[in-house]
């Protein structure tokens, strides 16, 4: 009856092992991903700036959807958080000059199977940058 049950214990153990595996190389490949593209988002509003939150906003989903596309990354599209706030600033309408900002990227946190229990909080990557040049400068 002991050996039954060691046979049975291997078993799981060699199944689970691999699946634990598998879901932690998912976890740290889908961070990486969202430090990628994030890494870009704040690239591009460090470079280009903003007239409008609303509008800068539109601006940076449109480019990580298009750095989506062109990398073949696996995160999906719908269901990424995309924020961008300006955390200080000389004027409080208009963007200018060594504004400060922050890029919030946030997914679902990725699940390779149901059976390892995952935390119901997003996988999310947060960036702080400052504007250096804006649009209307060149």
């Amino acid at each position: 009856m002991g050996q039954l049950i060691a046979v049975i214990l291997n078993i799981m153990v060699m199944l689970l092992v691999p699946l634990g595996l598998l879901q932690v190389h998912t976890v740290v490949q889908a961070r990486n991903e969202l430090l990628e593209v994030s890494a870009a988002a704040t690239k591009y509003v460090s470079n280009h700036g903003g007239t409008s939150e609303a509008n800068l906003q539109q601006e940076v989903r449109a480019l990580i959807t298009r750095e989506l596309r062109e990398k073949k990354l696996s995160i999906p599209d719908q269901e990424l958080f995309v924020s961008v706030t300006r955390t200080r600033s000389l004027d409080p309408v208009l963007w200018s000059h060594e504004d400060e900002f922050d890029v919030e990227l946030a997914i679902p946190y990725p699940r390779f199977t149901t059976w390892i229990p995952m935390p119901a909080d997003p996988l999310q990557v947060q960036r702080i940058g400052t504007v250096n040049i804006m649009d209307y400068d060149l």
